[in-house]
């Protein structure tokens, strides 16, 4: 089968630029730029797409960004993204500036597709996982995202991610009211699940021998005990704050319990007793006393 003469210049122009002058205005990374925009073949725009992210370069960046605002079809505007996440996956020069890109498709202010305003920002959430950027604050922006399902999306990335960082960003989530209660009940579970990835319990014992084992060697430990204390101590702190807060409806109240109890921290034990003591909903009471005993109980596992 005979290829058209335009699409076999977009493949072999694409080719010939993987090991073609990293810096300046390349006349062929131009064409392949102008078939882009220009051509009336879908086809075409994705061939041009694909062959744009392997000459890489700011010059092929700046061209795939402007093409985006511009494409009509979602289809050749996912290929415009996934020429940029391999861009920057790669490390390829212009990764720096396709990052940039990725975020400006990931911003519901430019990119109008839910598909793939998730799709930036799932390559955003994995750049940060290979370190190439911090995925916590364009993940909190992202939960003021007009559709829920994307900030229900942004959650999960959150509590996944499961760093110190995304602690304060979770406990926002969780008391700002204009979220949906379902998205807000998420941000809640997230919060109590970050001690579990981060090793709750078991993680303080391994900061306890490191510290022991340090010593001995004279060198400083990777990390206190005091340090991880003071993480679940702001987690019990942003829980709470839910639960006090007499707007919120039953359903959050009760999640935040449970979710205190996740943390399984010493800290939750006057929190908890003060909701058994004062708070005015039975079902409420019997829950945080049911978290308490067993908080007190793993204290002394």
């Amino acid at each position: 089968m005979r290829l058209p003469a335009t699409l076999l210049h977009i493949l072999i122009a694409g080719q010939a630029l993987i090991a073609g002058p990293a810096l300046g205005q390349d006349p062929q990374i131009q064409r392949l730029g102008d078939e882009l925009v220009n051509s009336r073949d879908m086809g075409m725009r994705r061939k041009a797409a694909q062959s744009l992210g392997r000459a890489s370069g700011p010059q092929a960046v700046r061209l795939l960004a402007t093409a985006r605002r511009v494409e009509p079809k979602v289809a050749v505007r996912l290929a415009i993204l996934r020429a940029l996440r391999a861009i920057a996956f790669l490390r390829y020069p212009g990764y720096r500036e396709a990052l940039s890109a990725i975020g400006e498709a990931a911003n519901d202010d430019f990119e109008a597709d839910e598909l793939i305003r998730l799709r930036a920002t799932q390559a955003l959430w994995e750049a940060g996982e290979k370190d190439l950027l911090d995925p916590v604050p364009m993940l909190d922006r992202q939960l003021s995202d007009r559709s829920p399902r994307f900030q229900l999306a942004a959650v999960k990335m959150l509590r996944k991610h499961g760093k110190p960082p995304v602690i304060d960003v979770l406990g926002r989530a969780a008391q700002d009211k204009t979220l949906g209660r379902s998205v807000r009940l998420k941000a809640i579970e997230a919060l109590g699940a970050v001690a579990l990835s981060e090793g709750g319990v078991v993680g303080r014992e391994i900061a306890a021998a490191n510290m022991a084992s340090t010593k001995l060697l004279g060198i400083q430990p990777v990390m206190s005990s005091a340090s991880v204390d003071n993480r679940h101590g702001r987690q019990i702190q942003l829980l709470a704050a839910v639960v006090e807060d007499p707007d919120n409806g039953v359903p959050l109240v009760l999640r935040a319990i449970k979710s205190i109890g996740q943390v399984k921290d010493k800290s939750a034990i006057p929190v908890l007793q003060q909701i058994v003591l004062t708070h005015p909903h039975d079902g409420i009471r019997m829950q945080a006393a049911g978290v308490l005993s067993h908080v007190m109980a793993r204290q002394y596992e």
